[in-house]
């Protein structure tokens, strides 16, 4: 008689049941007992018959093929990678729809995904069709590969997308198109639609009944484009032609639930499985992807000089004032064909107490607090407690409490008494805009990528809050600050950025836009420092419960020391009374296989659990 390992789409790893018939199974629905109920779940293999003597249960019912063998091999591939229960990674599929979809249940009413977004009007926009061609031809051999495409802007990766899949459409399988933000994938989404209807959409916001006619519309073979979010990275697609991921740096790509997963290497990982071309998009790509072209594993194509940019001019930051000469000069000189002028601070600025130095912190999380002077209060922007703003020192109880540093709010203001003869507003903006004559500011988080060109100028102020940022991508995080501003500037234009530190090397890559030197700058210091891509780098975050006490940690650091080779550094108390390990490791496969079988034994821990994340995106704790 047959055994079969089976998941389901709950917190645990798989269990062994028989079935009367020795069939293949794996990817099939089935019914299985589970305590004292039945439960649906995914048979993810056939096993071996169970050394110990037990009573083995029965699949109780087979409910239609779910999933292809190819797709449970990533699924298998993403729990041992990720250090995470299989019935975890595939409560994150679209388990419910396709359960829903076999057993014939009727939704109320299937709907269709909404078209009621904005295009991408991309008609006129130039594309180096030598790229198109290479994907087209890489598609058509229908081999896995990876390609890094360094595009010019946003729009240059949405029209590559948009123009492959027009050439694609009449292969056989279906492409996936994987951007890291709602708004986009749906543009794109409406895009597509314009010209071919076989087109759905994915994206955790929409609802249920929307994501259940994209999914019957994919598992019946109807559709040929598959848009969306990380969410989408699970579609039950029968057969993938291509898969192209836009932004493939971009923090959203990251999930923060279990499995802590990262979608632009699980697409990688997915068309290697399923032998599959991607495609990897992005002006600014990682450190990381451009270490994987050096290294022969993905092909590089290099397509940003294809258009113009902007000049940059690195100018030192004034003590005394918000703007330099020269930025002030060439406000006043283009203010009618549109300035933007941007900063990283939110609010007024900090305050500061001139008798004992200190900042004004929050007293729940120790960050710096936000000053807002109309309505006189002070902001944590992490955690959003807000209090009146003290007019004694906290700390030494000091009145001489000054701000520092500058936030939008005080850029507005210096703005309108600079240009109060002019009767010029001074407008903030937030959103998209089409005319953009004026004086407009932003704080440089909502200055979103995907806006048009339309400014004659930008200025960015205070620049240096970047290159502080504790993390080890500073500098290229930095840099991508940069491009994204430099995408609201006409080719004509310039963009001013204002720093204490002029000569730092960093701004002569920045101000050629000198990616190359750059990288192997950033390379050579990310070795010596051990950082990835050279090393491996895993949080496991430790929550004691209330019948436990801290004594334990003691054991489990013993523990992790015996079982697994490398450094290990904490544990360290994080804001939500959590406590971080940091693993680290040069022999990178090596960790996940020490950690995987460590995690087994971790569970036996007495009045703790844990979370496992690996390839954080920042080791903040």
């Amino acid at each position: 008689m047959p055994y079969f390992d089976v998941s389901i789409p709950l917190k645990l790893k798989t269990l062994t049941y028989e079935y009367d018939e020795d069939i293949d199974l794996k990817g099939f629905a089935v019914q299985v007992p589970l305590k004292n109920r039945t439960v649906e779940g995914i048979v993810i293999k056939r096993a071996d018959k169970p050394e110990e003597i037990m009573k083995i249960k029965k699949i109780q019912a087979i409910i239609g093929k779910a999933y292809e063998k190819k797709f449970i091999d990533f699924l298998q591939w993403m729990s041992f990678y990720y250090i995470s229960e299989i019935g975890s990674v595939l409560r994150a599929t679209f388990f419910e729809e396709i359960m829903k979809l076999l057993k014939g249940i009727r939704n109320k009413k299937i709907l269709k995904s909404r078209d009621d977004s904005i295009l991408f009007h991309l008609e006129n926009y130039f594309l180096n069709e030598e790229t198109l061609s290479k994907i087209i031809d890489i598609a058509k051999i229908g081999n896995y590969k990876t390609v890094l495409v360094h595009c010019p802007d946003f729009f240059y990766e949405m029209k590559l997308m948009v123009e492959t899949v027009k050439n694609l459409l009449s292969l056989d399988g279906a492409i996936l198109l994987i951007l890291p933000e709602k708004k986009d994938a749906q543009r794109l989404y409406s895009t597509l639609k314009e010209f071919d209807s076989r087109i759905v959409l994915l994206h955790s916001e929409m609802p249920r009944s929307e994501i259940l006619f994209s999914i019957k519309e994919i598992i019946e073979n109807r559709a040929k484009v598959v848009v969306g979010t990380r969410f989408a990275l699970f579609a039950p697609v029968k057969k993938l032609s291509l898969i192209m991921v836009s932004q493939e740096s971009h923090w959203l790509y990251k999930e923060e639930q279990s499995p802590r997963y990262h979608a632009r290497d699980c697409a990688v990982m997915r068309g290697f499985i399923e032998g599959c071309p991607v495609v990897l998009t992005d002006f600014m790509p990682s450190t990381t992807s451009y270490y994987n072209t050096l290294r022969g594993k993905y092909e590089f194509i290099d397509d940003f000089n294809t258009v113009k940019h902007p000049e940059i001019k690195i100018l030192r930051q004034p003590y005394q004032s918000i703007f330099h000469p020269e930025t002030m000069l060439y406000m006043k000189l283009h203010y009618k064909e549109g300035i933007l002028v941007t900063s990283p601070r939110s609010g007024y600025s900090l305050l500061r107490c001139s008798e004992c130095g200190e900042v004004i912190k929050c007293e729940k999380c120790g960050l710096s607090m936000i000053f807002h002077k109309s309505i006189k209060t002070v902001e944590c922007f992490r955690c959003g407690f807000v209090m009146k703003a003290p007019e004694q020192c906290l700390y030494c109880s000091g009145v001489d409490i000054h701000p520092v540093g500058v936030g939008v709010e005080r850029i507005k203001e210096e703005l309108e008494n600079i240009f109060s003869g002019k009767h010029i507003e001074i407008r903030q903006m937030d959103m998209e805009i089409e005319n953009s004559q004026g004086i407009w500011v932003a704080e440089t988080g909502k200055v979103k990528k995907g806006h048009l060109p339309v400014f004659k100028v930008a200025v960015f102020v205070d620049f240096d809050f970047f290159l502080f940022i504790p993390d080890y991508r500073t500098l290229e995080r930095a840099f991508a600050r940069v491009l994204s501003l430099s995408q609201l500037i006409r080719e004509d234009g310039e963009l001013f950025i204002q720093t204490r530190n002029p000569a730092n090397e960093f701004f002569k890559f920045i101000r050629s836009y000198n990616f190359k030197d750059f990288y192997l700058y950033e390379l050579k210091h990310r070795q010596e420092a051990g950082f990835p891509p050279f090393s491996r780098f895993i949080k496991l975050i430790i929550k004691i419960k209330k019948t436990s006490s801290e004594s334990v940690l003691g054991e489990i650091k013993d523990f992790l020391k015996s079982h697994v080779t490398g450094e290990i550094t904490g544990p360290v108390k994080n804001e939500n009374e959590e406590f971080v390990f940091i693993l680290r490791s040069k022999d990178k496969k090596k960790l996940i296989d020490e950690l995987n079988n460590a995690a087994r034994q971790l569970k036996f821990y007495k009045g703790i659990s844990f979370k496992v994340e690996v390839d954080p995106v920042n080791l903040k704790i």
